[in-house]
């Protein structure tokens, strides 16, 4: 991923806005390691629930709003990252929901997809940092598991901005 401001990033909610993405607080990116991400992603700090994700995308920078679903699934029951595949224990994943853009997100119509509650999955899928469950005999390579999470952050994005 190529660098982004704070500025650029505020600029690109595509489901949020205008007045409510200038008073967001953006973390301080200056020391992000912008190569190694394939998204970039931060959580509100006043509520957890609440998360932003920042892509690059060939035309423009497009970031969303999510939120975070409390799960009170089974408690034997594991998860997979719908982006990375990362295998999670009970709570390692969370189902993030966010509005559609324009008139359909105005009705209330959101997508969803359950991932890395950490949203972690560019260091999982690079090898920067351990599965919590070990990876279940996978073969791909880094590159492979890469585009992966790209291939399902692209999904994502297309199903957001129909």
């Amino acid at each position: 991923m190529k660098p982004v401001t704070q500025e650029e990033i505020r600029r690109s909610f595509v489901n949020m806005s205008k007045s409510r993405s200038k008073a967001l607080t953006v973390p301080v990116l200056d020391e992000v390691e912008w190569e190694d991400l394939d998204f970039y992603a931060w959580t509100d700090g006043r509520d957890l629930s609440r998360a932003y994700l920042v892509v690059q995308r060939t035309d423009r920078c497009v970031a969303v709003e999510l939120r975070a679903t409390r799960r009170t699934a089974d408690l034997r029951r594991k998860s997979i990252c719908g982006f990375c595949f990362t295998s999670h224990p009970v709570g390692g994943t969370a189902l993030f929901s966010a509005l559609k853009s324009g008139k359909e997100g105005r009705l209330g119509n959101s997508v969803g997809i359950y991932v890395c509650r950490s949203l972690a999955c560019s260091a999982y899928a690079r090898d920067k940092i351990a599965a919590p469950m070990g990876q279940m005999g996978e073969t791909l390579g880094v590159e492979e598991r890469t585009a992966r999470v790209e291939n399902g952050l692209e999904s994502f994005l297309t199903r957001i901005l129909e």
